[in-house]
């Protein structure tokens, strides 16, 4: 609980979500998921998104997960 001396502050400037954007053929990846209904944690696109991250980071497995949410809950 509040006391009425230990008033909320503010942030003095306000930290900015960024917004869903698409530059290129993420537009193409989505329509091809939905036509091949792939709307789930599995298909092709997510394959080549672990096998990306494993190439890139120099790993033996990825997992891509929908959130960070579900990400910190797997790391726990």
């Amino acid at each position: 609980m509040f006391r009425a001396e230990e008033r909320f502050v503010p942030f003095e400037k306000k930290i900015w979500l960024s917004s869903p954007t698409m530059h290129g053929p993420e537009l193409e990846y989505i329509k091809d998921a939905y036509e091949k209904n792939w709307m789930s944690t599995v298909g092709e696109n997510i394959n080549e998104v672990e096998r990306l991250a494993c190439e890139t980071v120099g790993c033996k497995y990825a997992v891509a997960l929908a959130t960070g949410t579900s990400a910190l809950h797997l790391a726990v």
